[in-house]
Order: C-alpha cells, then structure tokens, then sequence
C-alpha cells in the first residue's frame, strides 16, 4: 500500500482538461509540473490584463513551456477558463448543499436563493465565463448545455420546480422542463455581460429581476 501511496505522490494522478481527477489513471510528473506551470501562468495573466486580452501563445511563454504542450491540455482558452473555475464551482456547490438542506425553508425560496448565489458567482467569475466563452463558435459554443456544470445547475432547478408542484406552490399543469431552462436563460454569459456592462444593471437588480419570474 505504502508503495502504490509513494508511486501516486511521483506520478501523480491523470486529470481531464478541468484539471479533474480521472479515474483509473496516473499523470506523469512532468505533466502535472506543466498543467500546473499553466493554470498558474494564466491566472496571472488573467488577472493582470483580463482574459480576452491574453493569447494562448502568451500562457504557454509565460509558463515556460511549448505551444503544444498547451493546446495538447488545453486545445482552447474556454477549457483553460474552464480548469480555474473549477474551485470556485466547487465552493458553489457546497455552499448550494448547506441552503438546499435548510427545512424551514420552502422549495420556491430555496430556488430564490439558488438563483441569487448563481448572479453572485457569475458576477465574481464573470470574465473567466465571459472570456473563455467568447472565442468559441458553432458547436462549441452550445456545448455549455451538456457540460456537467450545467446538467448540475439544470437539475437542482429542476428539482426544487418538482418539489414546488408536488407540495402545490406550483401549478401541476406547468411546463416544468421547459421552466429550468427558462429561469437560467438570464444567466447566459453573453446577455449577463450585456446587462452589466452595457445597460449597467447591478448585480442586486438581476437578483431581484430572476426572484420575480420565480
């Protein structure tokens, strides 16, 4: 056991593109020093200038490593946006499980509430998810819709419209389905950043707009 353990700490284990554990595989050590070289040269550099300021070939200097390492991890700046926001999602969550387990609390408002962490951390994240968004086109623009991430925020929205119905906060009768998707449209990253940016809606007033719709 200790051995496979001192083998895992040289190898370290396979990731996705998110930078995920994959199951069943290990990661080369260089590979990891690169992943890491990577999502380190970004973060900065997203920091210092703004993501749809940065050129993938950028990253890869700043990192010390070659284009082809780069785009052989991360063949677009949307996975590279992606592997950031994998902390702060994973923050969201657990903040979403504590909210969602609250009993004294109806299905509807905990859908507020979910709705309103969602305008938070889109607002805390907005140029990762705008900037890795923006470069993309056609198919892998609408791949957004079958990632997890968003099956997860899809479902939970969901499943609080359910249990509204079933407790009779909802009328039965209701497009459901239709429903979850309805209530995220605002959150689509183009038209948040619109109202943001462009019309200069506060975070609070595109809150309080999704609660209302609820």
């Amino acid at each position: 056991m200790k051995r496979v353990e001192k083998e895992r700490e040289q190898v370290g284990w396979a990731l996705d593109s998110s930078g995920r554990e994959l199951p069943g595989g290990l990661e080369r050590s260089d590979a990891a020093r690169n992943r890491r070289r990577l999502l380190a040269a970004a973060r900065s550099l997203f920091g210092e200038k703004g993501v749809t300021r940065v050129t993938m070939e950028e990253v890869a200097r700043t990192a010390g490593v070659g284009k082809g390492t780069l785009y052989r991890r991360f063949p677009n700046k949307g996975l590279l946006c992606e592997a950031l926001l994998d902390e702060p999602t994973r923050r969201l969550q657990a903040e979403v499980l504590v909210s969602l387990g609250d009993p004294d609390k109806s299905a509807l408002e905990k859908l507020r509430n979910f709705l309103g962490c969602l305008v938070l951390f889109t607002e805390e994240n907005l140029d990762l998810l705008y900037g890795g968004y923006d470069t993309l086109q056609g198919a892998e623009r609408v791949a957004r819709y079958g990632h997890p991430s968003y099956g997860w925020i899809r479902w939970t929205v969901l499943g609080l419209l359910r249990e509204a119905a079933r407790n009779g906060d909802l009328d039965e009768e209701k497009d459901i389905e239709y429903l979850a998707d309805a209530l995220l449209a605002p959150l689509t990253v183009d038209l948040y950043y619109h109202q943001r940016q462009v019309l200069g809606l506060s975070p609070e007033r595109i809150a309080a707009g999704l609660s209302s719709m609820v």
